[in-house]
């Protein structure tokens, strides 16, 4: 009886960690075929419009008087 305590929890626990090592694999059984076949695109075949990874412009910009302040500074120290 003590033998069946401690062989069904192990049992259970090592089924979960089964299933948690290999969850994408067995994810991928259940996916519809093109989700298989669907990976990143290279780099030269994104779309045009595509701006993921690349900046246009600064998000924010400095006012001229602080631009002035920190000129002044960078003088200083050379």
């Amino acid at each position: 009886m003590l033998l069946l305590f401690l062989l069904v929890p192990l049992t259970v626990w090592f089924g979960a960690f089964l299933l948690w090592l290999y969850w994408y694999d067995l994810n991928s059984w259940f996916a519809p075929e093109s989700a298989r076949r669907a990976g990143p695109k290279p780099a030269g075949q994104m779309e045009p419009n595509d701006q993921r990874g690349r900046s246009t412009a600064p998000q924010e910009k400095l006012f001229e008087e602080d631009r002035q302040k920190l000129e002044d500074i960078l003088k200083r120290r050379s």
